[in-house]
């Protein structure tokens, strides 16, 4: 409740986002030592030196992508499931690729466990995109890049929107939202992140 308050304090007015988070148990996220701070508008370290984000962000991120129920989401970096899991409060489905086998099969015990049943997985390197030119209304990236990765773009359909942190020569680094119009993209700098590298190298 302390968590839902507070989100709306920062600007998370979105209803649907609101009760999607409410609806899901971040204490099952997080490591058990963490626990006692699961619900703390802060991210939290987890295995293979990973992290699960702030809820702050994975309400604006989310919030950001405008989802409908009926749009069909790409997740890159399903990390422990937890953003997974409040996507698939929000749309029809959601297919999710995390490098790291470890994650992975920790991310799908938890979903499970929820009940979940309209999420796909695969172990993978996000960059290279979903097999089979699937196309997706709306692709969500959970770690840094200082490009957006081309394949991603062409699992992307027309008026889709992507949301990812964008790297800057600085250093720094902004969420970036790229929404694509038929074969040219719009984007539009966001706020302030920090956010893990995005890995572009052979499955772990």
């Amino acid at each position: 409740e302390n968590l839902i308050q507070e989100l709306k304090t920062e600007g998370i007015i979105e209803n649907n986002i609101l009760l999607a988070i409410s609806k899901v148990p971040r204490e099952i996220f997080v490591k058990k030592k963490f626990i006692q701070r699961a619900y703390e508008n802060i991210p939290l370290p987890i295995d293979c030196g990973q992290t699960i984000s702030q809820p702050y962000v994975v309400a604006y991120m989310s919030a950001s992508l405008n989802l409908k129920k009926t749009d069909k989401v790409l997740e890159i970096g399903t990390g422990t499931g937890y953003q997974t899991a409040i996507l698939s409060h929000l749309c029809q489905e959601v297919c999710t690729i995390e490098i790291y086998s470890n994650l992975l099969h920790k991310a799908k015990k938890r979903i499970t466990q929820l009940n979940l049943k309209n999420i796909v997985f695969k172990l993978g390197n996000g960059t290279e995109g979903w097999q089979n030119k699937a196309l997706f209304d709306a692709i969500i990236i959970s770690a840094a890049s200082e490009i957006i990765p081309a394949k991603l773009l062409e699992n992307l359909k027309s008026q889709g929107r992507l949301i990812m942190p964008k790297k800057k020569p600085s250093g720094n680094q902004k969420l970036l939202l790229v929404k694509k119009n038929n074969k040219t993209y719009l984007e539009k700098e966001l706020l302030d992140v920090k956010f893990v590298p995005l890995l572009n190298k052979n499955v772990e």
